[in-house]
């Protein structure tokens, strides 16, 4: 039964289905859970849909412009840390102040 409610929400996202439409019907409780687990096909689908825009506006008397490379998306474990780092001073501290 499983797979089946994965492949139901996987023909959903290649078809175009907007996340939200795909998070409801699968009764996910946020939003959040949906795109954790079926983000990497947005991915796909948002760089199917450019590729569609393009061939829609390039004319053949028109060069194909360079491709547009999207980042692949982010693990949690890719994020920069959010702690500031310390600054350094030019002051030596052992010095007073002047």
């Amino acid at each position: 039964m499983h797979d089946l409610r994965h492949l139901a929400a996987t023909i959903s996202i290649t078809a175009g289905v907007p996340l939200t439409g795909v998070s409801k019907t699968l009764r996910h409780a946020t939003l959040s859970i949906t795109a954790n687990i079926y983000g990497h096909l947005t991915t796909q689908a948002a760089r199917d849909a450019v590729d569609t825009i393009d061939r829609a506006l390039t004319t053949a008397d028109q060069p194909a412009p360079t491709p547009i490379r999207l980042p692949h998306p982010r693990t949690p474990g890719t994020h920069a840390s959010r702690i500031p780092r310390q600054r350094a001073t030019d002051k030596d501290p052992t010095q007073k102040a002047s």
